[in-house]
């Protein structure tokens, strides 16, 4: 559930570099294109292993704030850019970190007034042309590499949850795809262009299912992974989507042990 926050503003960087020219010079579209949160960025607090994204659809900004999703209206208009001020968000429990880092990040897209882009990089800007955040365009495929835990998956009729005391998972490492369907493991191919996917053939193991409903999940699961012709990604939550963007699955990052 998706709650208001309201963002109190804060300093900007110290940074003094030249606005530019603004506006998009260098063929990389604001809307449409996925953004990660260059390491250039300084927020004051540290960043590292901390992913901050931003997307701009219609007239909305979406993204991860490092552990929470956000949402924000949007206008650009020429060189300008208007985020806000009200930015909602999901209220996650996050570590210290991720926390610092959300806090300092939501702060600064209020103060934003220009853009630029060059190539692939974003550069939102202050009014008076100070470097408040820097983003570099991300390819679908990249952001998809990891670990991910799935929540519920289409199983022909219904999207239904995991059965109770297993696990569903799918890990993306390129060009491969593996996990486990709650029973048996799996693994098979996929290819990524832009936000499309093709998953498949996949390959399992056969050992027996302890009951008929894990068995029937299984059955499902993999299914609808071969079913997913394009994906989303919001903070930690991936969607794959069937034609017409209708759910095959959707995961959650799996935490990082330690």
């Amino acid at each position: 559930m998706c709650v208001l926050l309201l963002v109190a503003v804060a300093c900007g960087t110290d940074d003094s570099d030249d606005a530019g020219s603004g506006s998009e010079s260098g063929g990389t579209p604001l809307t449409g294109t996925p953004w990660r949160l260059s390491d250039s960025t300084v927020l004051g607090v540290p960043t590292a292993g901390v992913a901050v994204t931003a997307e701009f659809e219609g007239d909305q900004m979406t993204g991860s704030s490092g552990c929470n999703s956000y949402r924000a209206p949007f206008e650009a208009d020429g060189e300008g850019l208007t985020i806000g001020p009200d930015i909602a968000g999901t209220r996650k429990a996050c570590d210290p970190a991720s926390t610092a880092v959300e806090r300092a990040y939501l702060a600064r897209l209020p103060e934003v007034s220009i853009y630029e882009i060059r190539v692939t990089t974003l550069t939102l800007r202050s009014m008076s042309g100070r470097s408040l955040l820097v983003y570099e365009a991300s390819d679908g495929a990249t952001d998809l590499v990891g670990n991910w835990t799935a929540t519920s998956y289409h199983t022909g009729d219904a999207i239904e949850s995991e059965v109770t005391g297993s696990t569903l998972s799918a890990d993306f490492d390129g060009t491969r795809i593996s996990g486990n369907g709650g029973c048996n493991s799996f693994s098979g191919p996929y290819s990524v262009s832009g936000r499309t996917i093709e998953i498949g053939p996949l390959a399992s193991t056969m050992m027996a299912c302890t009951d008929d409903a894990l068995n029937t999940q299984e059955q499902h699961y993999f299914a609808a992974l071969q079913l997913a012709t394009s994906f989303r990604l919001t903070g930690s939550r991936l969607d794959l989507l069937r034609d017409g963007g209708t759910i095959a699955a959707t995961f959650e990052a799996t935490p990082a042990e330690g």
